[in-house]
């Protein structure tokens, strides 16, 4: 991080510790807030991503399954990122036209390094090549106090790549008891690259997720890792993420750490060139707030991983 970035970063981590060192809410209706999603359909999943959109398409049981319908924007460029949600009360289904790689809590891209500098220096995000078809089902669930509160869903999910016209499957398993959620999630996926005379190549490739959380009331701590490996195993990337998400009044702020360890390069933002750069750190920040009982906007920095500034909408009812 630049040193200006660095200040913001610091500055917003410590708006978030006052913040908790004088938070006043009510610990019982926070709790069912996060655990049995009384404000909001997108609040389900036990990852404390502060988009649930991405979140579904790395683990599909993360798919909200409470009754109604949700819709979650993200919007930087022209083209904004959309996840629809649609739940009857024991199942749920997503759609998204959206990828997840190259965003912050999602798996790295596969890309040309002249396409990858291109990118940086032009503040684009990662082009979108796939479709997201996910489900999940609420497998087992009581509410109550303590660990006597415990739910247990399973997901399936299909990713569709427009270019190659393939169809990957994935699955995924997450849970809650009491104050500690975790889950875990396999699936498959390819990438096209087009290289200079219109040569195209596919690289398929494995991902594997696992994350661990905890509740303290109104704040969530969350660890998660993210392995990626191709299908030849010549290329290894493994992604560690460490989340906290608090919520104040009609407010959620968030902040996180992401350390990545690829071959892949490292652009470099003071002198614009790309470097070889082994483990990679970057930062995020997010805050949102719930305009109403259906309706919550928020705003996001380095989701993109652009170092950039972001904005989220998301629409439930």
């Amino acid at each position: 991080m630049t040193s200006s970035s660095k200040i913001k970063f610091f500055i917003f981590i410590s708006a978030v510790v006052v913040g908790a060192n004088f938070l006043s809410v009510n610990a019982a209706a926070v709790t069912d807030c996060y655990l049995i999603n009384e404000c909001s359909h997108f609040r389900r999943d036990p990852s404390a991503s502060p988009s649930p959109g991405t979140q579904v398409k790395i683990n599909p049981s993360a798919v909200p399954t409470d009754k109604g319908f949700g819709l979650e924007a993200i919007y930087h460029s022209v083209e904004p990122d959309l996840s629809l949600v649609r739940g009857n009360g024991r199942m749920g289904a997503s759609l998204s036209p959206s990828n997840s790689e190259e965003t912050f809590f999602g798996a790295p891209g596969f890309e040309l390094s002249e396409d990858l500098l291109e990118r940086k220096k032009e503040q684009k995000k990662y082009p979108n090549q796939k479709f997201t078809l996910a489900t999940a089902f609420e497998l087992a669930e009581k509410n109550g106090t303590g660990f006597r509160r415990y739910n247990l869903k399973l997901g399936a999910m299909a990713k569709y790549n427009k270019l190659t016209g393939t169809v990957n499957p994935g699955g995924g398993i997450s849970g809650v008891l009491g104050p500690i959620a975790a889950g875990f999630s396999a699936y498959k996926d390819e990438t096209q690259l087009t290289y200079t005379g219109d040569l195209k190549t596919i690289t398929k490739y494995n991902v594997q997720t696992y994350n661990v959380g905890l509740y303290l009331t109104s704040l969530i701590l969350n660890y998660s890792h993210l392995r990626l490996e191709d299908e030849d195993k010549t290329y290894l990337a493994t992604v560690r993420l460490y989340t906290a998400s608090l919520t104040m009044g009609k407010f959620i702020l968030t902040a996180a750490k992401r350390t990545e360890q690829s071959p892949a390069p490292a652009y470099n933002y003071e002198t614009e060139t790309l470097e070889i750069q082994e483990i990679k750190e970057e930062y995020f920040g997010g805050v949102q707030y719930s305009l109403s009982k259906n309706f919550m906007m928020g705003a996001l920095y380095n989701y993109y991983l652009l170092r950039e500034a972001s904005v989220t909408a998301t629409l439930f009812f």
